[in-house]
């Protein structure tokens, strides 16, 4: 289950001093239906993590990604995803340590175009005045909903992957109709215990105690799952964590998917003192 978590929120009315935010969440982080899907009742559900009731309002607004590859909001339109979706409730309250459904679902009065659609759920906080007259701290947070009608193709090719010290570069490009994100896990290996790209597999259980790396296996992790729109090539970028690399020579592994394909990618790189 995708679980998207605030412990910060995304937009901040500020006074001279703020309390500790709330924390609220979501789930799942997003939704990819066929239009098929979408015309059936579908759900997020808020949760709320705080011992106080949390008035929440849902609006909708089609949306892109600007030139670095973050959501940008579009004015509606005639024909944009947002005129035919359904939501129920609108507004609610969400009570402490609890959560609430939010079914929606897409009812077109006319046939979609082929292709992706897409519009974002903006969830806000609804606040009441402060009762000594400053301003409150309240959260908004953003949902994506994609709907993909007639053949879908997700295709995503990886024009380059470079590594260092910092972290990974993948330049991705969609050549599909439909968005597409790396998806699985990427590892970082001692070049000199690399078994090869074939022979490499996902770790079962990342992220749990039970998870056990390979001999010269150092790092592994999820890869972030940042979507990229049809016809758009980005550079994805993610750092290998807390650890730090020692001067040598190390792989940059990827297993998972991308897209309709098989993600099976590596690459070489060195770090420091051996890099001379």
């Amino acid at each position: 289950m995708h679980l998207l978590r605030l412990f910060a929120s995304l937009l901040v009315l500020l006074a001279a001093s703020v309390p500790a935010l709330a924390q609220v969440g979501i789930s799942p982080a997003y939704h990819d239906l066929s239009a098929a899907e979408a015309g059936k009742t579908q759900t997020f559900r808020l949760f709320n993590y705080t011992d106080e009731a949390k008035r929440v309002r849902v609006s909708l607004a089609p949306w892109d990604a600007d030139p670095s590859n973050q959501p940008r909001l579009l004015p509606p339109g005639p024909t944009t995803l947002d005129q035919w979706v359904v939501v129920n409730p609108v507004e609610f309250e969400v009570k402490p340590q609890s959560s609430q459904a939010v079914r929606f679902s897409v009812r077109p009065a006319a046939e979609l175009p082929v292709g992706e659609q897409r519009v974002m759920f903006i969830f806000d906080e609804v606040s009441p005045p402060s009762p000594d007259g400053n301003m409150r701290a309240r959260f908004q947070f953003r949902s994506a909903l994609y709907v993909q009608t007639g053949p879908t193709a997700r295709k995503g090719d990886i024009e380059s992957l470079t590594a260092s010290t910092d972290g990974a570069r993948v330049r991705l490009k969609n050549a599909g109709n439909a968005n597409v994100r790396l998806m699985g896990q990427f590892a970082i290996w001692q070049a000199d215990a690399f078994p090869g790209v074939e022979a490499t597999a996902l770790i079962s259980g990342l992220g749990t105690p039970d998870a056990k790396l390979a001999h010269g296996q150092l790092i592994a992790n999820s890869l972030p799952g940042t979507p990229v729109l049809p016809g758009e090539t980005h550079d994805i970028t993610f750092p290998f964590g807390p650890t730090v690399l020692k001067p040598g020579r190390y792989v940059l592994d990827l297993n998972g998917k991308l897209g309709d394909a098989v993600l099976d990618r590596s690459v070489e790189f060195v770090v420091g003192a051996a890099a001379r």
